[in-house]
């Protein structure tokens, strides 16, 4: 059984996926925001999440506390 890849991405990489808004980013992080997502074509939301304490952005890389989402490749 294969086991599908999932991302976790912040809120505001979940909106560059979703949009193409890159309003909430960083500017110091566009280019790795850009490239995550080049890299991995397109992603199909999965799943809200809420880990608790810290976790890593896929996307970004930058750390997070709270909720973000989780996508697939379509």
């Amino acid at each position: 059984m294969q086991r599908t890849v999932a991302y976790q991405l912040c809120n505001s990489c979940a909106v560059v996926n979703a949009y193409g808004d890159m309003t909430g980013v960083n500017p110091d992080n566009t280019r790795e925001v850009l490239d995550f997502l080049e890299d991995r074509g397109l992603l199909v939301p999965a799943d809200d999440i809420d880990p608790p304490g810290y976790w890593l952005c896929e996307c970004c890389g930058l750390d997070q506390l709270g909720p973000g989402r989780e996508f697939i490749p379509a």
